[in-house]
């Protein structure tokens, strides 16, 4: 490890989740054509209680990334979030692509910042581009806005500062592509196999002491929300907490103050 930020997160391990529920389906058609033709979304609010039934059985805090547009859709849901004492971060308003918003940039971020405030009462620190896209701006807008950090990318094992990007005082935490649900079940691999899969890479990061990064899905389709899936992910966490180099899971936001004070004090 060559910095102090690689230092204070190594060995640290987040779970965070989409919650990408009508959102996903409403990008290629309107309310009217949801029910019957396109279902998938609509098992967004399940998925998310097994997932809080089994972080609490796990005493796993999580950071849950949520478009603005589903705070506006379930409000009860998301607070029953904040209120399990997990974070709430943002991940735009209506799953837009922030490549190609131009002068509305900002606006939009800010639509998606005050939606999930107002819902609340607290405002998200954290934030993660759907699709993994956002412009040159992008970076510079969130910090003005008071984000802390960033968590779209998949470049690195280790959070690192942002200030190059335009964001002064941000940290990255980046995402591991092999601990992506949707990477996995979206070419239909078997259940077994995506397991596999996890154990892998996560006994390779854990063998180095890196900073690991897992996201899933509350979705039926390219997520973890069905039964027998949400089975083999309790089954992997499970495994994670007995590995031979512990792992000390930690929300988004506190990694990321853990890395800014070990930034500040270096």
């Amino acid at each position: 490890m060559n910095s102090s930020i690689e230092r204070a997160t190594g060995g640290a391990m987040s779970i965070t989740v989409n919650v990408h529920g009508a959102s996903v389906e409403l990008r290629s058609v309107g309310e009217e054509r949801l029910v019957g033709r396109y279902a998938y979304g609509n098992y967004m609010p399940n998925g998310v209680d097994r997932l809080l039934r089994l972080f609490d059985s796990l005493r796993i805090p999580a950071t849950f990334f949520v478009p603005g547009l589903e705070a506006e859709r379930h409000p009860e849901l998301i607070r029953e979030i904040h209120a399990a004492g997990h974070e709430v971060a943002a991940n735009g308003y209506a799953l837009e692509d922030h490549s190609a918003l131009g002068d509305s940039e900002p606006d939009i971020l800010r639509k998606a910042h005050d939606t999930l405030s107002d819902c609340l009462g607290v405002a998200p620190v954290g934030w993660r581009a759907p699709d993994g896209l956002m412009s040159e701006k992008t970076i510079s807008h969130l910090s003005a806005l008071g984000y802390l950090y960033d968590s779209s990318f998949q470049d690195d094992d280790f959070p690192y500062e942002l200030d190059a990007d335009g964001g002064t005082g941000m940290i990255e935490i980046p995402q591991n592509p092999t601990l992506l649900d949707e990477n996995l079940f979206s070419i239909k691999q078997p259940d077994a196999r995506v397991q596999k899969n996890w154990i892998e890479e996560f006994d390779g990061l854990n063998s180095v002491g890196a900073f690991i990064c897992m996201t899933v899905h509350p979705r039926q389709d390219y997520g973890v929300g069905r039964a027998p899936r949400m089975v083999k992910l309790e089954e992997f966490l499970r495994r994670t907490q007995y590995s031979p180099r512990p792992v000390v899971f930690k929300t988004c936001a506190q990694v990321a103050k853990l890395a800014l004070a070990e930034k500040a004090a270096a």
